[in-house]
C-alpha cells in the first residue's frame, strides 16, 4: 500500500508515532518519501526519527556517515531517511539520546525565524507573478474558457504555496490550529490539480473545425484563385470574453493568407486588445490609413492588416502586400 507521509520537520514524533502505529498492523515501509510504498510482512520495529542537523564546515555525506555509526555504536538500526528525517529502528522501546534531543530542541527553536523569512520571500515571489499574469496580457490567452482559466491558474498556484508556507509558520509557533491550515493546503492543492486538468480538457474542447461560410475571408477576395477544397473548414473559438475564428489557405499558386476575426462582449474589450496588438508591432514599419485600420511591414512588403470595426476586430496576414487589397477587405468586413 502507499500512504501520505507528509510531515514538518517540526512534526517528527508524529512521524515516528505513523511509522509505530503501522509497524504494529504489520506494515512496513519498503520505500520512503512523501509518498512512501508499504509492504505487509508482520515484522514490529520501534521506530526512532531524528533529524539531520549538519555543520557548515563538514561535508554532508562525511556528516552523515558518522551520524548513523553514532547511532548504529548506540544499538539502533539504520533504515532509510527522508528529507531531514533519519529513521532508526530497535528491538526493544528505547528513547532518543538525552544529546540528540536537546540539538533537536536548539534547531527547532530556531525554526519561527526560517519559516517566516521563507513566507515573507513567498510573498514578494506571488506578488511577481501575479503582476506577470495580469499585466497587458493578449487575447491569444482568452480565445477560450479553457485558456482563460490555465492564465489565471499561477495565481491559484502560488495562493496554494502561501498556505503551505503559513503553515509552517503556525507549526513553528506550535499553534493547535496547523492542522487546520494542512487540510485547507491539502484541498487548495487538489482544486488547483483540477483546475490544471479542466482548463486543459475545456481549452481543447472549445477549439472546434467549422465548415467555411460566406463570412470567412478567403483568397477570393483578393482577386486569386481560392483553394475551399483543399481548406474547406476554418477554426472556431469562444470564451466568456471573446468569439473568434481563424482561417488559413494557400492556392496552386503559392499565394498564402490567414486571417482571424475577434468579436468582444463590449466596445471597451476590443478598444483594449486592439491597442495591445497594435503595440506588438512597435518596432515594424506601419502604414496608419486611420484610427482603425493599420498595415504592417513584416517581411519584404506590408503584408499584414489590423482592421477595428464596432465589436470586432480583425487580422489578416498574407505573403503578398495588401497596400492594394486593403479597401477589398474593409468592404468585405462591412
Amino acid at each position: 500500500m502507499y500512504k501520505l507521509l507528509d510531515y514538518d520537520i517540526t512534526e517528527y514524533k508524529q512521524l515516528e508515532n505513523t511509522l509505530k502505529v503501522l509497524s504494529k498492523q504489520g506494515y512496513n515501509p519498503t520505500s520512503l518519501g512523501k509518498i512512501s510504498r508499504f509492504k505487509k510482512n508482520d515484522k514490529h520495529y520501534h521506530y526512532h526519527v531524528d533529524l539531520f542537523i549538519k555543520k557548515a564546515t563538514i561535508p554532508k555525506r562525511k556528516a552523515l556517515h558518522d551520524f548513523i555509526n553514532d547511532y548504529e555504536r548506540n544499538m539502533f538500526d539504520y533504515y532509510g531517511k527522508m528529507g531531514k528525517f533519519i529513521i532508526f529502528t530497535t528491538e526493544n522501546k528505547r528513547t532518543l539520546p538525552k544529546e540528540r534531543q536537546k540539538a533537536i530542541d536548539e534547531y527547532l527553536s530556531t525554526r519561527k525565524i526560517s519559516a517566516t523569512t521563507y513566507f515573507v520571500l513567498w510573498i514578494f515571489f506571488a506578488f511577481f507573478v501575479a503582476q506577470l499574469v495580469l499585466q497587458k496580457n493578449q487575447i491569444q490567452e482568452f480565445l477560450t474558457n479553457g485558456s482563460i482559466l490555465i492564465h489565471y491558474l499561477p495565481l491559484f498556484l502560488f495562493a496554494t504555496i502561501l498556505v503551505r508556507s503559513l503553515y509552517k509558520i503556525v507549526l513553528a509557533c506550535q499553534k493547535n490550529f496547523s492542522k487546520l491550515i494542512k487540510k485547507l493546503f491539502y484541498i487548495m492543492s487538489i482544486l488547483t490539480c483540477l483546475a490544471a486538468l479542466f482548463g486543459c480538457v475545456l481549452d481543447i474542447i472549445e477549439r472546434k473545425n467549422t465548415p467555411l461560410n460566406k463570412n470567412i475571408l478567403t483568397l477570393e477576395v483578393f482577386d486569386k484563385e481560392t483553394n475551399k477544397k483543399e481548406y474547406p473548414q476554418y477554426k472556431q473559438t469562444k470564451s466568456i470574453l471573446v468569439k473568434s475564428s481563424s482561417y488559413f489557405e494557400k492556392n496552386k499558386q503559392g499565394d498564402l493568407m490567414y486571417s482571424k476575426d475577434y468579436h468582444f462582449k463590449s466596445n471597451e474589450k476590443t478598444n483594449t486588445f486592439f491597442k495591445r496588438y497594435l503595440d506588438t508591432y512597435d518596432d515594424v514599419p506601419v502604414i496608419k490609413i486611420d484610427k482603425n485600420t493599420y498595415l504592417f511591414k513584416l517581411d519584404t512588403s506590408y503584408d499584414t492588416l489590423l482592421y477595428k470595426k464596432g465589436n470586432h476586430f480583425y487580422f489578416v496576414s498574407a505573403n503578398f502586400s495588401l497596400k492594394n487589397y486593403y479597401q477589398n477587405i474593409i468592404q468585405f468586413y462591412k
